[in-house]
């Protein structure tokens, strides 16, 4: 009977540790922008160049390594532009089932926000398509991919 009884507890112990690791809280897509700062990594577009800035390559056509954008949970976006000295706020907000972000009221050179797309948002990873001008590089309006990560 007591072997019976150690069983049953050491069974009633394993069956209690799986549950806890089934419970495992996910993060809200609004958890997901406002946790960090976010950090350009890649821009490509379509109008003419295939890569506009990659992190970390010395051959860089426009140096984006100083951009930060930061999405508050209050709606407010903060931004730092490619100067590394301008800080810029507006406002977001999820739209479309939260595919798209809608910015407005920020102003970065050689970004047109508006509305963009997000294609990927995770712990570690901001990815978004939409409109951008460069004219640094004579690109007055393309269609840009842009890969954001957490800022250092």
């Amino acid at each position: 009977m007591k072997h019976l009884a150690l069983v049953l507890v050491g069974l009633l112990l394993v069956v209690s540790s799986s549950c806890k690791k089934n419970n495992v809280s996910t993060k809200t897509n609004t958890e997901k922008l406002t946790a960090k700062v976010w950090m350009v990594s890649e821009v490509s577009s379509t109008g003419g160049l295939v890569v506009v800035y990659k992190r970390d390559l010395a051959s860089n056509g426009y140096d984006l390594s100083k951009v930060r954008l930061e999405f508050l949970s209050n709606g407010t976006i903060r931004g730092v532009d490619n100067n590394g000295n301008t800080s810029t706020s507006g406002t977001w907000k999820f739209v479309n089932n939260e595919t798209q972000i809608e910015i407005s009221g920020i102003n970065f050179a050689g970004i047109n926000f508006g509305t963009i797309t997000v294609t990927r948002l995770e712990d570690a990873n901001f990815d978004f398509t939409g409109t951008a001008s460069i004219p640094q590089l004579g690109i007055p309006s393309t269609d840009a991919t842009v890969k954001m990560i957490p800022a250092n």
